[in-house]
Parts: structure tokens; C-alpha cells; sequence
């Protein structure tokens, strides 16, 4: 049992929990990021050969996970998977005896009558399961209810837990939760009130608009500190920042120029209205002061087809593509001795595959140098650091503590608005903490039983 501090004690049910060997076995993952290399699969992997060594050895686990993409196939993601799964099984006498991949909940139910000691994997489930993002009142009525009930269930899918699905709601019927969710529920629930008064810095980069909501959530925070460090949310917040902070003008360029514009305007069209007002507020707290923010000094820009190095004032003269050498280096410098959390990434994955010339890599080295503790937040983040594994020694700084991965995105601004803005808990938390209520129940009921 695992007990999470918070505005009040959330109880959870871990795997330490399990008292008698598991039958069937509903294993919720979350494995939708770039394919490799991958820390969602990784903990996967860990997660079920776990669950097979708590389990009948003849019985099965069903697992699923949701795609970005509503129609999209988890097929690439599935087949790394499976040869991770594979990697690991001993071939005398493999802990899973068949590993496959299904498209629909009839499938699932057949493959299960089909196969025993199995991994059995239905893809994207806001695909094959109707219900999955808008679930009935009455979801115990549900086909993907109906076919999970009674089986042991094992829910590793925190970065989900902001959100009120099916695959999710059906852990309140009985939840024991992954280490990994555990752990990461505890680091993100640390680091936000940890060593109150001790500055923490956020770089926030990428191209989602859920990192302004990240940004809303420092405001009045003395101990948090936002680093604007790349992907389109800095031009568009740099565009606001411009109209709507003349202090800073001294610092800013009078305009972000006409290709940027044209950047901002592509990735944002589809709700530009409601985008461009939260990044307006956002920037008259930043005027205010109630928001702390760290800009650039220089940024690394696209000149017809050519890298150029130029200061921030000079941004309208190209492209942006990363924030510049001069930038990394001060990041690094402040950054001493403290925590830094990075979540989204920099750069366009392309560019990090460049290896030793890439901007990401640059950050990191620099952070690693300085920081007490660098936690790195979301898997297409995490994927895109340990693309650099090699070049950063990352192993070495796993195992001192000072990198800390984490693979749970967007969640964060939701915990942390419940923990500090009067939010309420994540749905996907809550059903987590009925299903392990009720598992605890049946485990004390057999451990001492009642008269």
C-alpha cells in the first residue's frame, strides 16, 4: 500500500499488495509516443513480467492503450513491444507463451478463450472501444466492462489519469497500480512542494497548447521559475510578450517576423481565438510579475535554407528553430544546484537526430553539469534525451540520481492544480483509489477474516 500526501491522503494498491497468485489479469499501459527509444515500453515490459511471476502461470493478460492519433494503430509501438517482451523471456521456459495483437473487444474475448499463459494486446482503444472517451453513466454495462470483470486489474497508465475514459473508470471495480505509477505520482507530488523556498526552474518548450495551462499554473508560485526554451509555444508566447509587456521592450524584438508569424499561425489556426487569449494573459502576468519567466538571449534561426546564430531582437530575420548557445549556457548557470524540469521538447526530432550538433543535446549536457536534479517530463521527450544516450552518458547519471525520467506529460498541470490551485482530483486518480479501497478491503478480509 502506498499513501500519496496531498490536500488529502490518496491510498493506492501497488503490486506488493497481490496475496494469492492472479488469474486473468486487465493491464492498462499507455504506449503511444515515438516508437523508440522509448521509456513507456520499458516500463511495460517491467510491468508484465512482474505480473507473470504474481500470476497462474496458464492464465493470460489483456492490455491496451489509446494512439493521439482517434483512428490511428499502435501497430509499430506494439511490435517493439513484443520484441522487447520477447528479449527478455527465458527460451527454456518463457513466462509467455504467445504475444499478440488484436483490433477489436470480439477479438480480445476470443483470443482469451484461445490462448492461455498469453500477452494479449488490443490496439488503440479509442478506436476499438465506442465508449472509451465519452463513457456512459452506466459503464458496468459496457462490452469492455463485462469482459475485464472479475479479472485482477493493473492500471501503469498515469499520463492518462487527467482524463475521464473507460479503460480508465474500470479500475474502480478493483485497481492495483504499476510501481511506475506509483513512483511517478510520489516524484511529480514531491516536486512540487519540495524544499519550499528553493527556486525550481520548468523549461517549457514544444507546440501544445496544454504548456500555457503548465505556465498558468506558477503563477503566485515564488519558488517556480518558467524557462521559455523552444518549440512554437515560445514564438507564439514571444508574439504576446511583444504586445503586451512594454517593460520588456528594451528586451524584445519590435516583431517576431513574417515566417514565424506564418509558424504560429499553422500550428494554432484551429482554436487560434481561445490561444491567443490565454497567451495574452499569460503575458500581462508576466508583466505583472505574479508569472517568473526566463527568456532567451539568443536563438538559432533559419535563414533561406541556413543556420544562423543571432540575438533575440534579431529573431524576425529567419525562422526560429532553437534557442542559441549563449542561451543553453545561462540556462546551465542558473540552473546550479537546483531542480530543473523540462518538459517538451526543444527542438523537431530531426534535428536531435543531427546527435553531437543538436541544440538538445547541448541543453542537457549543460543542465547535467549544473542542476542537483534534472527530471525530464513526457515520452516524446524522454524518447528524444535518449536518442543522446551515448553522447550524455545518461547511465551514469540515472544511476547517481541526477536524471530522473519521467512519462507522464500533461498530468502534471492537472496534479498540480489540484495540489495548489484548488483543483479537483484527476478523474483517472480517483477510479484508481476506489479499485484500490476495495482491493485493500479484500486483502485485509482474507487476511483477518470478519465475524
Amino acid at each position: 500500500m502506498k499513501i500519496i500526501n496531498g490536500p488529502e491522503e490518496v491510498i493506492l494498491a501497488d503490486l506488493s499488495d497481490v496475496i494469492e497468485p492472479l488469474e486473468t489479469v486487465f493491464f492498462r499501459t499507455d504506449i503511444n509516443e515515438p516508437p523508440q527509444p522509448s521509456v513507456k515500453v520499458e516500463q511495460a515490459v517491467k510491468t508484465i513480467m512482474q505480473i507473470r511471476q504474481l500470476q497462474n502461470p496458464r492464465a493470460n493478460i489483456l492490455s491496451t492503450s489509446h494512439s493521439s492519433i482517434p483512428n490511428g494503430t499502435l501497430k509499430e509501438n506494439f511490435d517493439i513491444l513484443k520484441r522487447e517482451l520477447e528479449r527478455k523471456l527465458d527460451p527454456i521456459s518463457p513466462e509467455v507463451s504467445d504475444i499478440v495483437m488484436v483490433e477489436t473487444l470480439q477479438e480480445l474475448k476470443k483470443a482469451n478463450e484461445k490462448y492461455t499463459s498469453s500477452f494479449i494486446f488490443l490496439d488503440n482503444v479509442r478506436k476499438a472501444v465506442p465508449e472509451e472517451k465519452t463513457p456512459p453513466k452506466d459503464s458496468s454495462q459496457t462490452e469492455l466492462w463485462k469482459i475485464v470483470k472479475g479479472t485482477a486489474k493493473v492500471n501503469g497508465a498515469l499520463p492518462c489519469c487527467h482524463r475521464d475514459n473507460l479503460s480508465l473508470r474500470v479500475f474502480s471495480d478493483g485497481c492495483f497500480c504499476n510501481d511506475f505509477f506509483v513512483q511517478e505520482l510520489e516524484d511529480v507530488t514531491r516536486l512540487y512542494g519540495i524544499d519550499e523556498g528553493t527556486l525550481k526552474i520548468w523549461g517549457i518548450a514544444g507546440a501544445r497548447t496544454q504548456k500555457l495551462d503548465a505556465i498558468f499554473v506558477t503563477e503566485n508560485h515564488q519558488d517556480l521559475l518558467v524557462c521559455l526554451d523552444g518549440g512554437s509555444i515560445f514564438i507564439l508566447l514571444l508574439w504576446a510578450l511583444i504586445k503586451e509587456t512594454p517593460t520588456l521592450a528594451r528586451t524584445l524584438p519590435s516583431t517576431i517576423g513574417k515566417e514565424n508569424r506564418e509558424l504560429i499561425e499553422r500550428v494554432y489556426a484551429e482554436e487560434w481565438n481561445k490561444t491567443k487569449m490565454k497567451a495574452l494573459t499569460l503575458a500581462k502576468k508576466i508583466e505583472e510579475g505574479s508569472i517568473q519567466v526566463i527568456l532567451p538571449i539568443d536563438v538559432i534561426i533559419d535563414v533561406e535554407g541556413k543556420e544562423k546564430v543571432v540575438n533575440l531582437k534579431d529573431i524576425n530575420e529567419g525562422q526560429f528553430i532553437s534557442v542559441g548557445p549563449n542561451t543553453m549556457t545561462m540556462m546551465g548557470n542558473i540552473s546550479a544546484k537546483r531542480i530543473f524540469l523540462q518538459n517538451g521538447s526543444i527542438e523537431p526530432r530531426s534535428w536531435v537526430e543531427n546527435k553531437t550538433e543538436s541544440g538538445t543535446l547541448l541543453l542537457v549536457k549543460e543542465l547535467l553539469k549544473h542542476v542537483k536534479t534534472l527530471f525530464v517530463n513526457g515520452g516524446e521527450t524522454v524518447s528524444d534525451v535518449r536518442l543522446l544516450e551515448k553522447e550524455l552518458n545518461l547511465s551514469k547519471y540515472r544511476n547517481n540520481g541526477k536524471l530522473r525520467e519521467l512519462a507522464i506529460g500533461v498530468f502534471v498541470v492537472d496534479w498540480w492544480n489540484y495540489l495548489g490551485r484548488g483543483g479537483k482530483m484527476p478523474p483517472g486518480i480517483v477510479f484508481a483509489q476506489t479499485g484500490s479501497l476495495r482491493t485493500l478491503y479484500e486483502k485485509s478480509r482474507k487476511e483477518q477474516p470478519f465475524v
